[in-house]
């Protein structure tokens, strides 16, 4: 009783990509709801440094990736 949990190398490697899976898509949500509210880039780059922590230049090239202009129909 009262083992030692042992996480092997693959259960590590898919633990690490369900967490960058989850951060990747928490940036792109609010890059595009930054977009649906109007908000300039500066703003929503802002917003990226505040919630999820990113560097200034991580912020700019996730913009950059996510950030294209949003269609109205």
């Amino acid at each position: 009783m009262g083992g030692t949990v042992i996480e092997t190398e693959s259960e590590k490697l898919i633990r690490k990509g369900r967490e960058a899976g989850r951060s990747e898509g928490r940036t792109e949500e609010i890059i595009e709801m930054g977009r649906e509210f109007g908000l300039d880039d500066a703003a929503i780059m802002k917003r990226l440094q505040e919630r999820t922590g990113l560097s200034i230049e991580m912020a700019s090239a996730y913009l950059e990736q996510y950030g294209k202009p949003i269609e109205r129909v």
